[in-house]
């Protein structure tokens, strides 16, 4: 079938995963951290992006657009995204080259790394003065007091819908052997979600470290608030809605079916 070797590229990745962390841990955790920092220096261009051109009919698009760098970046320089991984441990699970407590175990570590990379930036840019600069009308603290009070099933279903985006922006990355195809679909489809403002955990992760950092009204409390029903979304999303459908629809050939084809 087609899409069946990418079904076992995504199992083999997942597999190769788990091995890191577990052989490898200070390795797997840097490369969480790093996933972290790219998608967060991302998410404060973004913010910037948006805040300068309000007023243009154009900026969320530009914005928008420009956000599906991060995960090119996350993808090309091979580090862990706890988000995208949802995706690679579900499939890996439902294959057998992995088992589910696997996914349990990467998951947290992955999702740990992922934190502690958005508050290095959130810190990088605090000493740069570059948080400083920002007005308290800010696209950044104005985005970040809205995650925030937004109701929990909303926040759950743009969670839903921002990782079901993103996995399929993998998922169809999987199938480009060429790096500047695979950044363009990236990036196209990565607009997507956030065009629709969806809500994924670790892009919100580094825009709650940067509010937090400067003038906003928000809390910590108000920031786990958002990130645990993100999160939870992000999960359904990667899981439900992309990992075990892809592998689902893509089995194994049954060997009667095959040599059938063949006659």
């Amino acid at each position: 079938m087609l899409d069946r070797k990418y079904v076992e590229k995504a199992a083999e990745s997942g597999r190769a995963k788990i091995d890191l962390l577990i052989t490898s841990p200070g390795r797997y955790l840097v490369r969480s951290i790093l996933a972290g920092m790219y998608l967060s220096i991302v998410v404060f261009v973004y913010w910037s992006l948006a805040n300068n051109l309000q007023g243009s009919p154009f900026g969320k698009v530009i914005s928008s657009g420009f956000f599906g760098v991060g995960l090119a970046i996350i993808v090309l320089t091979n580090t862990e995204l706890f988000t995208s991984n949802n995706l690679y441990m579900a499939i890996s699970s439902y294959e057998g080259s992995t088992k589910w407590r696997h996914a349990l175990f990467l998951w947290p570590t992955c999702y740990v790394g992922n934190l502690v990379g958005a508050i290095v930036v959130a810190v990088l840019l605090y000493y740069t003065g570059l948080i400083a600069e920002m007005p308290l009308n800010h696209a950044l603290y104005a985005g970040a007091e809205h995650k925030v009070h937004e109701a929990a099933l909303a926040i759950f279903a743009r969670g839903i819908l921002a990782n079901w985006i993103v996995c399929l922006a993998v998922r169809i990355a999987l199938r480009c052997q060429e790096d500047v195809a695979k950044i363009l679909m990236l990036v196209l489809v990565v607009f997507m979600f956030l065009y629709l403002g969806g809500e994924h955990s670790i892009a919100n992760m580094g825009t709650f470290a940067i509010a937090l950092l400067g003038t906003t009204s928000i809390t910590i409390g108000d920031a786990l608030y958002n990130l645990v029903f993100a999160t939870a979304g992000n999960i359904v999303g990667g899981v439900l809605f992309m990992g075990l459908p892809f592998a689902y629809i893509n089995p194994r050939e049954i060997p009667e079916l095959e040599n059938r084809s063949r006659h």
